[in-house]
């Protein structure tokens, strides 16, 4: 038996061997009171993500390294593309995991952030480290100055060590609110997705997850002050923060419905008001850091439009991006889509999720759509969207086809494996400079 299963005895209601393989019975229905009694690191919940983790980070660790031979030489002055540390060709697994914006990180990290803004010649602001948010590259910085290491050992370590923890929170919170079943795809599903090696790059999407599946987590808890908490973090790390809003007026709402708001119902919704508009309100909190302290007024949105960023609803860009990619026939396939998502999550089977991961997944997805730009990192912000792989979940356990959910689960391993070979070979290894590709 593997550690941490654990399983009850044996009952009338128990799948017979002909409707559902042993396996997946002991899996998804587990002891939990004998469960807890266990070793922490014999618990299925600590251990499967961990394992799942590590397997998908050592295939990335491969996979980087076989193409790193392929990335081209980058020296300073290289057209397209801004480089402040150049590397030679064949650079190996470090070089490119802490290419693209991981240069920007390791300015901040070694740097810090300018105090006054850099111009171009027509007058306007150039690109900065203003652009990129602050807790992981100050804290790659902070580990550097303590330990003596290089960015390039730090950063892709210290992006993993963070992923470990989210992976294990992100087991835990779907655990807990939906279902075992449903954890163990979360979980796979998110190591193995397509844009996943950001997870062991010097990028900010482990600690966007963590610090994302720790707010729901903690207000599935209802303890309060630690989401306040954790939402100042998530500002400061990705900016996402708005989404959170819905998140907490749908957690607020079935509190409501419910009945369930305690003693003093008129106390905790006033609280918990307060919690959304401090949730919207953190917004704007790295924004204003950078106008004052580099005293100069709408700095971050000006630093953005660097990049060509603008702030703005970009609704119309993902509508034209359809066209261009299939026509009217993918217009079409994108509004049935949107359609398709919509009836899902006004059924039961998404309203189990609870609200926090129903809120999420309503909310992430709206806010990509609507806030994001049609750049080819919109396949590395759908990591964020952890909430899709629960329809894969429920999707996998169909009558049809359920007695064979695992295999069909590793199917989605090894197609997404070879995904994220691919993205690793046309994102982050830089073959050429022609390729309208950036991670």
């Amino acid at each position: 038996m593997l550690p941490g299963v654990t399983v009850t005895s044996a009952s009338a209601d128990a799948p017979s061997r002909r409707s559902e393989p042993r396996l997946g019975h002991r899996l998804e229905h587990p002891d939990r009171d004998l469960e807890r009694k266990q070793p922490f690191w014999r618990r299925f919940p600590v251990w499967f993500p961990f394992a799942v983790f590590a397997i998908s980070r050592l295939f990335v660790w491969v996979a980087a390294t076989y193409l790193s031979r392929y990335q081209i030489p980058l020296p300073i002055g290289t057209a397209n593309i801004r480089i402040f540390y150049p590397s030679p060709a064949d650079p190996g697994y470090a070089a490119v995991m802490t290419g693209w914006d991981g240069q920007w990180y390791r300015v901040i990290a070694e740097q810090g952030y300018p105090a006054v803004l850099p111009r171009v010649g027509w007058g306007g602001i150039d690109m900065n480290p203003w652009a990129f948010f602050p807790v992981f590259p100050m804290t790659a910085g902070l580990i550097m100055k303590v330990t003596g290491l290089s960015f390039a050992v730090v950063a892709p370590t210290l992006s993993i060590v963070i992923g470990f923890a989210a992976m294990h929170v992100l087991f835990k919170l779907v655990d807990q609110a939906v279902g075992r079943w449903e954890a163990i795809v979360a979980v796979v599903a998110t190591c193995f997705f397509i844009a996943s090696p950001a997870f062991s790059a010097s990028y900010t999407e482990s600690t966007a997850l963590l610090g994302v599946v720790t707010v729901l987590w903690l207000l599935r808890k209802r303890q309060y002050g630690w989401v306040a908490l954790a939402l100042l973090v998530l500002s400061l790390s990705r900016n996402v923060v708005i989404a959170m809003v819905p998140v907490i007026i749908a957690h607020a709402v079935v509190r409501w419905r419910q009945g369930d708001e305690g003693e003093h119902p008129v106390r905790l919704r006033v609280g918990l008001a307060a919690l959304a508009a401090y949730a919207g309100a953190l917004t704007f909190l790295w924004p204003t850091i950078v106008t004052i302290a580099t005293d100069t007024p709408n700095a971050y949105n000006d630093t953005m439009l660097a990049w060509n960023i603008e702030t703005k609803i970009k609704l119309y860009l993902w509508w034209n991006l359809l066209y261009d990619y299939w026509g009217v026939v993918g217009q079409v396939a994108g509004v049935l889509g949107i359609a398709g998502f919509t009836w899902f999550m006004l059924t039961k089977n998404s309203w189990r999720w609870g609200p926090e991961i129903w809120g999420w997944a309503g909310a992430y997805p709206a806010y990509i759509i609507l806030v994001t730009s049609t750049t080819p990192s919109r396949v590395r912000y759908a990591l964020l969207a952890f909430p899709m792989t629960l329809i894969i979940a429920w999707f996998l356990k169909l009558r049809w086809w359920r007695r064979y959910r695992y295999w069909l689960l590793g199917l989605i391993v090894v197609i997404g494996a070879a995904q994220m070979w691919w993205w690793t070979e046309h994102y982050l290894v830089i073959e050429n400079l022609t390729d309208d590709l950036y991670p």
